[in-house]
């Protein structure tokens, strides 16, 4: 209220610091931050930032907190994630997100669909882990996934509106570092889970369906949204032969080989040595996306060598190592690929454990210990914290297609990996297809009830029965 010269040693109680671009940073008391990032929020619509105008609020001391008062403070982040966790996600089709990859003058309008979807989805994923039951979220690694997320939406909630091309391609980069910034949300979540196994102990057992059940909804909601950002990231390269994320000429046998051989090399690194890998494929390519099948493949791959050197290293090094064989077989709905191993296979009272997240069957081979190679902590790079085949599985159901096992215990395992074929730039697509995840939204509501049914495992429904039948009794 007094001129600067008059008292050069002012405290400072707000900075605010501007670029050429209009981008910000600010400092000071926490009720005028919050007030100023309103006020800057409503002026980021001026077509010329340097015109932005300049908010200056008066001093505030300690005992005068009153002078902000007539400032409307905004929501506050919990109040941001059940505004928007409550609102209905969006569905998008297949077909519309070829087109919108393949059309540049598209991408605006999608980027503004974006800019609000990703704030309601990632709200979702917030609430649905805050949902988690015996104080899991409290627990390290998924209190951290939660604070993540909730940042992610404040991050959108924060951004403007992209208005042109060049706006785009600044939100595109923001959508890229929320990509690869925290990219380790899966594994993360898994420390948090076994740490619960390991205080429950035996007693994680009564619970394992309850908690599964809510990863396996988690889980597949976070491939729709991780597939809905990586798109838009995509499709801003416009490369040739690809729709965003998805390649229209995917072929599976050059993946294979790529998976191949680095899941050998990775198995040569931690446990020693490790058999090969044929590839016998038919000619052929189909409409895809890439990363999705590279990591069913690398998991399965992992299994099998790791459960082929673990069954015949048993008494030490063995010199000969029978091969994994993958078959590559294109049919008129599916493309299909057959992974079969010599690995001791899976007894029948083991295999619905296997489906289960945060299973591991994982041991360091003899090989391995004689040499001294060492296992990071929960586990290795080849196995050890239960996610990657259940994970698999609902990477290939999320365009309808699936992942099943059939085993011979003492002998081997074969695992089929069904991959729905996508039609030519996404259209006449299969039953099948149409059904999917991947053309639902990413909320959980009595009308998917249908197509639900292929996400609960027997383990969910012999709980959902019992609690049914204890219901009813208690209804009486």
């Amino acid at each position: 209220k007094k001129p600067f010269h008059a008292n050069p040693w002012v405290p400072i109680d707000f900075v605010c610091f501007f670029s050429p671009r209009g981008t910000w940073a600010m400092a000071g008391h926490p009720r005028v931050v919050r007030a100023a990032r309103t006020i800057l929020r409503s002026a980021a619509h001026n077509t010329n930032p340097r015109r932005r105008v300049m908010h200056t609020f008066p001093a505030l001391g300690s005992t005068n907190l009153h002078s902000a008062s007539a400032v409307q403070e905004p929501p506050s982040n919990s109040d941001i994630i059940g505004n928007w966790g409550t609102q209905q996600p969006t569905s998008v089709t297949l077909k519309d997100l070829c087109e919108i990859g393949l059309d540049r003058r598209r991408r605006l309008e999608h980027a503004q669909f974006l800019h609000r979807e990703l704030r309601i989805r990632l709200a979702q994923r917030t609430l649905e882990l805050l949902s988690l039951p015996y104080g899991l979220p409290e627990r390290p690694g998924i209190c951290e996934v939660i604070k993540w997320y909730s940042e992610y939406v404040q991050i959108l909630e924060e951004a403007p509106v992209p208005t042109n091309m060049h706006e785009d391609e600044d939100f595109t980069r923001m959508l890229d570092s929320i990509l690869h910034e925290r990219n380790q949300v899966m594994h993360t979540l898994a420390l948090g889970v076994q740490d619960l196994m390991a205080e429950l102990g035996a007693d994680y057992e009564k619970i394992h369906v309850e908690v599964d059940a809510i990863l396996r909804r988690f889980f597949m909601a976070r491939i729709g949204l991780r597939f809905l950002l990586q798109h838009h990231v995509e499709s801003l390269n416009n490369r040739e032969g690809h729709s965003g994320i998805l390649q229209l000429e995917c072929e599976p046998a050059a993946l294979a080989r790529k998976a191949a051989a680095d899941c050998v090399m990775l198995c040569k690194a931690h446990l020693g040595q490790s058999p090969e890998i044929v590839i016998e494929a038919e000619p052929g390519t189909f409409t895809y996306v890439p990363m999705h099948l590279y990591y069913m493949l690398t998991e399965v791959f992992k299994n099998s060598l790791r459960a082929v050197v673990e069954h015949h290293g048993e008494g030490g090094f063995d010199d000969w190592l029978p091969p994994v064989r993958c078959r590559i077989v294109h049919g008129c709905e599916d493309v299909t690929l057959k992974i079969s191993d010599e690995g001791g296979g899976i007894s029948r009272s083991r295999e619905r454990d296997i489906w289960k997240f945060m299973y591991s069957t994982y041991k360091k081979s003899p090989w391995a210990s004689q040499k001294g190679i060492a296992s990071p902590p929960g586990g290795s790079v080849l196995a050890g914290y239960g996610v990657g085949l259940s994970l698999s599985q609902l990477y290939a159901r999320y365009f309808g297609g699936d992942l099943k096992l059939l085993s011979i215990d003492c002998f081997g395992t074969d695992v089929y990996l069904h991959l729905s074929r996508l039609g030519a730039m996404c259209e006449s697509l299969p039953q099948v297809v149409l059904y999917s995840p991947s053309m639902r939204d990413s909320s959980i509501s009595s009308e998917d009830g249908l197509s639900e049914r292929l996400l609960i495992s027997a383990d969910e429904e012999a709980f959902l029965r019992k609690e049914l039948s204890s219901f009813r009794r208690d209804s009486r």
